[in-house]
């Protein structure tokens, strides 16, 4: 006999699925689980069964092969949708189960089923316990008691997963939210330095490049059109910046209006193309609700030599990107 399908079903499943343990290998803790239930109910198997859409899908098993099968012929589901224990001492004369391949010989043939449901902390069943044998039996209260504690110890488990697996994102965010910038999502000045500081001291032959990129006319910009356009030019630079640097480079926002490009291994004319393209890449229209914006952008480089730091390098280029800066303001559109 096919289960019946619970009235909560949508929220059932969304219930099994933050689990995400559909379809995962086996884990260990949760076959020690299942192979305690076996042995406490002095049984021959016990499966941890979860009960998906239209599958029961295994997800521990113990002293019986179990496989996906469709979920019409689950004994399990059953238990989900009664969201209470079942306990058969034999399925052939149980008209739920007399007709299953589990019991008929097909799959297996089960005769003692008992089993207990795997219900999450807001009440939902996602599938069960069970423990089995090929031959007619009863177990004892203090066994079937003893094999809901285990089922609720499988829950625990579950839960204990999900809340370090919610931890570990929650650290990754918080991570990068502190390596990088909020508005344009590039690495920060922070993380830049620490970039920068480890090429330099796993350089080898390989010379570290810094581009101090600042933008002219971003004040204007800003005062005529306010900060929602002067965001929105930011985060077009940003991607345009990235646009034009190769996968390896990196590239920054280290204050308001100034980004950095950090390059490895490039030669004279490597630098010469990289300043031309990045400058045409920002120099484009920027579309806004205020109408297409257009900023400048000035440029400069400084190369790792000797035993340069971190704040050597930054110095260098930003002092070189305030030659080109004041070039560009005597000789508009000029190279630098």
């Amino acid at each position: 006999m096919k289960a019946p399908i619970p009235a909560d079903e949508a929220r059932r499943l969304a219930a099994l699925h933050r689990y995400g343990i559909l379809d995962a290998p086996t884990d260990p803790d949760l076959e020690a689980l299942t192979r305690l239930a076996a042995s406490v109910a002095g049984c021959e198997g016990a499966v941890v069964n979860l009960i998906d859409a239209d599958r029961q899908v295994p997800a521990a098993a113990i002293g019986t092969e179990a496989g996906i099968v469709p979920r019409q012929d689950s004994l399990c589901a059953h238990v989900v949708a009664a969201n209470a224990p079942i306990h058969v001492s034999d399925a052939r004369d149980d008209p739920r189960f007399a007709d299953s391949p589990f019991v008929t010989g097909v799959i297996a043939e089960v005769r003692l089923y008992a089993s207990a449901p795997l219900v999450t902390p807001d009440g939902y069943a996602i599938g069960s316990l069970c423990v089995v044998s090929s031959a007619a039996g009863t177990l004892s209260d203090e066994h079937l008691a003893a094999l809901e504690d285990l089922a609720h110890q499988v829950v625990q488990l579950l839960e204990l997963r999900r809340h370090v697996e919610d931890l570990g994102n929650a650290l990754a965010e918080v991570d990068h939210m502190a390596a990088h910038d909020h508005l344009t999502g590039l690495s920060n000045r922070r993380r830049f330095m620490e970039e920068v500081a480890s090429r330099l001291r796993g350089r080898g032959a390989v010379t570290p490049l810094i581009v101090y990129c600042d933008l002219d006319g971003f004040k204007p910009i800003n005062d005529a059109h306010g900060h929602e356009a002067g965001d929105l030019v930011l985060v077009a630079v940003a991607e345009r910046l990235e646009r034009a640097v190769r996968h390896d480079d990196v590239v920054a926002r280290i204050g308001g209006d100034e980004f950095a490009v950090l390059c490895t291994d490039l030669s004279e004319d490597d630098v010469a193309t990289l300043v031309r393209r990045l400058r045409e890449e920002v120099e484009q229209p920027i579309t806004t609700p205020a109408g297409d914006l257009t900023i400048g952008l000035s440029l400069g480089v400084a190369r790792a030599y000797g035993a340069a730091d971190v704040d050597d390098l930054l110095r260098a280029a930003d002092e070189a990107m305030d030659d080109n800066k004041r070039g560009r303001r005597l000789s508009p559109g000029a190279d630098g």
